[in-house]
């Protein structure tokens, strides 16, 4: 359905009616990215010393994109002559694993993060009662096999790269610290 829609939006632009310019992320996350893989399943388990529940197999290389990264880039594809016309895929983080995005969460929480691998059969239970889960349970094929994201062309054409991947988290973890703190019962 996506890229029945894409080529939509392209032929319009192609036939004059509009001018279109799409851009298309990675998994994202960051701060206040929440329905997410790497979102609130992740950043505050982690925080509180819970396992961190990611999807599928957790070996496999999966490309990310970080939330600033993407405003930037479909800011720049609004500004941007060059843009129009195409399916941009915007800045990716290096390719990296989930196991490996977990470690490195546990290294800037100064502990190890235990991980809850779950299965698909587990999403699909979880999406009876949540609506993020059951809208995920189409797209769990992306957890069964590498997902990269080649973001080369876009990344050469404005002249941009992704945000470090240990700053993107940092700034995550931030964010996510700041909520807990806002959130946190208060001595009487």
């Amino acid at each position: 359905m996506r890229a029945e829609l894409v080529e939509m939006y392209l032929a319009a632009h192609r036939a004059g009616k509009v001018q279109v310019t799409l851009g298309r992320a990675a998994d994202f996350f960051g701060p206040r990215v929440l329905n997410s893989v790497l979102g609130d399943r992740v950043f505050p388990a982690a925080l509180a010393g819970r396992p961190v529940q990611l999807m599928g197999n957790i070996d496999l290389p999966h490309s990310y994109s970080y939330i600033g990264d993407v405003a930037r880039g479909l800011a720049i594809l609004g500004e941007q002559e060059a843009a129009l016309g195409q399916a941009w895929l915007l800045p990716v983080t290096p390719i990296v694993t989930q196991r490996a995005i977990a470690e490195m969460i546990g290294r800037q929480l100064g502990q190890p993060v235990r991980i809850q691998a779950l299965p698909k059969f587990a999403i699909q239970a979880f999406g009876l009662f949540d609506a993020f889960m059951r809208e995920f349970v189409e797209m769990f094929y992306q957890y069964t096999e590498p997902q990269i994201v080649d973001a080369s062309a876009f990344e050469r054409t404005f002249q941009v790269e992704a945000t470090p991947l240990e700053t993107a988290l940092q700034a995550t973890i931030r964010w996510y610290q700041q909520q807990s703190l806002q959130t946190a019962p208060r001595a009487a």
